[in-house]
C-alpha cells in the first residue's frame, strides 16, 4: 500500500511483540510435507538436509528434530557472543553458514546432549494460534531480528529505531521512543498490557507510565465497547506479561524461554479475538505480531548484511537471525512476503500513515531503508480483502490444556525488572499501588512475606554443575527427548 493509500483506509495500527523465539522453530511445519506442506513458505523441509547441521563438540552433525510445546529448565543461548557464534561468519566464503548453534549451547553449558533445545522445531500442535493466524493472513518470510544480540537492545531498535547498548542489563538507557515520536505529533497511541509494561525499565518513563497511555489488558474490551471510533488511538501496543519481571499481574505469556508457548498462544488468541470482533474498527486496523529476537533457536537463513554503527561505539555488521512474523487484518494478503523486514519497519509503516508526506521515522531509520530495509507497508494490499476473522476459541482452549510448571532462572533482565519495579513503587508511590496492586504485594514489607510461597526466592531443580568434560544434561539445560522420526 502507498502512504495516500494507507491514509485514506488504515485508521489503526496494532503491534504485538512476543520474546526469543526463531521462525524455523515456529514455522517450519508449515512447509514441512508431513504437516503443512506449503512450498512458499521458508521453512525447514527435509530434517536430513547436510546443510542443515549443526557439529557438536564430538564433531558429530545434529539436525532440526520435531519437539513438542513444553517448558524448558533453562534460557538459552542468545548474548551478542553466543549469537557470533551460531552464525558462524566466514571469512573465505564471506558468508553466514549458521551452524553453530550447537556449539554455543554447549559453550554455555560445558555440555552437550543428542537432541539440544537449540535445533528443536514446534509441532502444529504445540502452536495453533499461530499456525491458524499463519494460515489466515501473511507470513514473512524474511523478517528479522534488528541487531545480532539480547532483548533489550533489540526491543530499542523496535521502539526507537536505534540502540545505545549493545547486550541486556540491569538498566535500559533513556531514549526517545516511538511514544515520544506520536506525542510530538499529537497522534493518539495506546498501550494494552497483560504486566508490567517493558519500559518500566526506562526510568524517564515512570511517570507515563501512570497515564491513561497504559492500560492494564482487560480493560481492552471495555474500551472497545465503550469508546467511540473517533476517540480510539491510532497506534496501540499490546504487551504480554513478561516471564522475567518478578511481578506478574497474569501468569507469564511472553514466549521467553524457559517458559512454553502455551500461555503466549492463549494470550494472542485472547487479543486478536477481542480486536477482530469489532466490526467498526477492525475493517480498517493493521494488526502485527512479530518477536524481538530469536532466542538462541536455530535458523537457517542467514542474516541481512544490515550495518549498525552508534556514536557511543556500538557496532553490529548484520541483522540477528528470523524472527516469526505475520501481518493481519483485512489489507494483509492470505499467502507470504518475502519483502526485507524488521522490527523498524513498523516504524517505517507508522510514519508513511501518520507523518507529514514523505517523513521519514528517524534518521537511524532512514539509514536502515537505504540498506533494503523494507517498511511493513509492503505486505499490505487493498486486493487482500481479508476482513473476516478466523475463529480461535477452540484453539486458543487447546493451547492452554497443559500447564506446566516453569523454573524460575536468573538473568541480568529479571534483576532489571526488580530494580525498576522498586523505583516505580518509590517514587510513585500512591498512584503506581492504585494502578499496579500487584506491585504494592510485593515491595510491601508483610505483602512480600506473606507472598514469599508463590514467588520461590531459589530456582527449583537447580543445576549439578557439569564436571569437566562431556557429561549428561544437567536439569536446567536438559529437555525431555520428543522427537518423531520421519
Amino acid at each position: 500500500m502507498t502512504p495516500d493509500e494507507l491514509k485514506a483506509n488504515v485508521d489503526t495500527i496494532v503491534v504485538v511483540m512476543m520474546e526469543n523465539r526463531s521462525f524455523d522453530h515456529v514455522h517450519s511445519h508449515l512447509r514441512h510435507p508431513d504437516y503443512g506442506k506449503r512450498k512458499d513458505v521458508d521453512g525447514v523441509e527435509d530434517l536430513t538436509n547436510p546443510d542443515y547441521l549443526n557439529p557438536n563438540s564430538d564433531g558429530e552433525g545434529i539436525a532440526p528434530f520435531w519437539m513438542d510445546d513444553h517448558p524448558f529448565d533453562s534460557d538459552l543461548p542468545h548474548s551478542p557472543e553466543a549469537i557470533a557464534t551460531q552464525l558462524r561468519h566466514s571469512d573465505v566464503t564471506g558468508t553466514y553458514l549458521m551452524n553453530g548453534f550447537v556449539q554455543a549451547f554447549e559453550d554455555q553449558f560445558a555440555t552437550s546432549v543428542s537432541d539440544p533445545p537449540v535445533m528443536g522445531l514446534l509441532t502444529p500442535g504445540s502452536v495453533p494460534v499461530t499456525g491458524a493466524l499463519a494460515g489466515k493472513y501473511t507470513v514473512c518470510n524474511r523478517w528479522f531480528a534488528c541487531v545480532p544480540t539480547s532483548t533489550a537492545p533489540n526491543r530499542l531498535m523496535s521502539m526507537c529505531g536505534y540502540t545505545d547498548i549493545r547486550d541486556t542489563g540491569i538498566s535500559v538507557p533513556d531514549q526517545d521512543t516511538v511514544y515520544d515520536w506520536l506525542m510530538h505529533r499529537s497522534i493518539p497511541w495506546r498501550v494494552y498490557s497483560a504486566g508490567l509494561p517493558f519500559f518500566t525499565l526506562m526510568p524517564k518513563l515512570s511517570p507515563l507510565l501512570l497515564t491513561s497511555h497504559f492500560r492494564r489488558l482487560g480493560q481492552l474490551r471495555e474500551d472497545l465497547a465503550k469508546e467511540p471510533v473517533s476517540e480510539w488511538p491510532r497506534v496501540v501496543f499490546i504487551e504480554p506479561d513478561y516471564y522475567d519481571c518478578p511481578i506478574h499481574l497474569r501468569p507469564p505469556c511472553d514466549n521467553h524461554p524457559p517458559l512454553a508457548m502455551a500461555p503466549g498462544e492463549a494470550f494472542l488468541a485472547d487479543v486478536y479475538t477481542t480486536l477482530s470482533r469489532d466490526k467498526k474498527r477492525w475493517p480498517r486496523t493493521v494488526f502485527i505480531v512479530t518477536y524481538d529476537e530469536h532466542g538462541g533457536f536455530f535458523d537457517h537463513v542467514a542474516p541481512l548484511p544490515v550495518k549498525y554503527r552508534n556514536p557511543n561505539g556500538v557496532a553490529f555488521d548484520s541483522t540477528g537471525p528470523r524472527v516469526p512474523a505475520i501481518v493481519a487484518g483485512p489489507f494483509a494478503p492470505c499467502g507470504v512476503s518475502n519483502a526485507l523486514l524488521d522490527n523498524t519497519s513498523i516504524l517505517q509503516l507508522i510514519a508513511e500513515r501518520f507523518g507529514k508526506p514523505g517523513e521519514g521515522y528517524s534518521p537511524e531509520v532512514v539509514g536502515r531503508t537505504k540498506q533494503k530495509i523494507e517498511s511493513a507497508s509492503t505486505v499490505l494490499s487493498l486486493d487482500a480483502k481479508n476482513a473476516a476473522p478466523c475463529n480461535l476459541s477452540n484453539v486458543a482452549r487447546r493451547a492452554m490444556a497443559t500447564r506446566a510448571a516453569t523454573p524460575i532462572v536468573a538473568s541480568k533482565l529479571r534483576d532489571g525488572f526488580e530494580l525498576a519495579a522498586r523505583n516505580l513503587a518509590a517514587k510513585h508511590r500512591a498512584e503506581a499501588f492504585a494502578k499496579y496492586p500487584e506491585l504494592r504485594a510485593y515491595v510491601e514489607p508483610r505483602a512480600a512475606a506473606a507472598g514469599r510461597e508463590s514467588l520461590p526466592s531459589k530456582p527449583p531443580g537447580r543445576a549439578r554443575r557439569a564436571k569437566k568434560g562431556r557429561q549428561r544434561t544437567p536439569k536446567a539445560v536438559g529437555t525431555k527427548r520428543r522427537r518423531k522420526r520421519r
